[in-house]
């Protein structure tokens, strides 16, 4: 986008909200003033900001309510994997080949199980990994 707006191609960058133009205070200030050099101006379509001395307090505010927002959501996040993760329950990814899903812990599943015990034995007793997944 920097280069594009080295070479004039466009004269505004337009985002739904200021959110979605950084997600940190310090990356909008550093891209919006590099625009800014090109002559490029930086228009939120859901958020009227106009040109005025308010509208810079306005915009920071903006910003810092999307930035804290962000950090804020990520710690409940982590901390809702973490305290799933403690109940015991699968949180996140692909199901390991030999398990299933049974209210929301992983259990044995008897059908793909023995694949996975099949493959440990042969491994174990020395076969190479090709010769098994083959």
């Amino acid at each position: 986008m920097i280069d594009d707006a080295k070479k004039k191609t466009f004269d505004y960058v337009i985002v739904y909200k200021l959110d979605r133009f950084a997600r940190n205070r310090y990356d909008s200030a550093i891209y919006k003033s590099k625009l800014k050099q090109f002559g490029v101006k930086v228009l939120s379509a859901m958020e009227n900001i106009g040109d005025n001395p308010e509208s810079i307090l306005l915009e920071g505010m903006l910003e810092s309510w999307a930035e804290y927002y962000s950090i804020d959501l990520s710690q409940k996040v982590r901390r809702g994997l973490r305290e799933s993760a403690m109940k015991g329950q699968f949180v996140a990814g692909r199901i390991p080949l030999g398990y299933k899903i049974v209210n929301k812990k992983l259990e044995i599943d008897p059908t793909t199980a023995p694949i996975v015990q099949e493959i440990f034995t042969r491994y174990a007793a020395g076969e190479p990994k090709k010769a098994i997944i083959n």
